[in-house]
């Protein structure tokens, strides 16, 4: 079974472009690709679904800390 493509969006930061792709992996599990696009260079992070709630968890903590600035 190839990898599957679930969701995406797109958000556009200046020079930089940010893909948010939910996808389905051979084996039915299902993980998050956040990359990151600026030039030729792309970075990528994935986030498989059993840690997906704790990296959400992290993110909002380190927002809601950028916010007290």
């Amino acid at each position: 079974m190839e990898r599957q493509r679930l969701y995406s969006k797109t958000l556009r930061a200046g020079k930089r472009t940010y893909y948010f792709d939910v996808k389905k992996g051979r084996d039915g599990s299902t993980y998050l690709v956040i990359t990151e696009q600026k030039d030729d260079k792309r970075n990528r992070l994935m986030i498989f679904e059993d840690r997906v709630e704790e990296f959400v968890s992290l993110l909002k903590e380190a927002v809601d800390k950028m916010k007290e600035r």
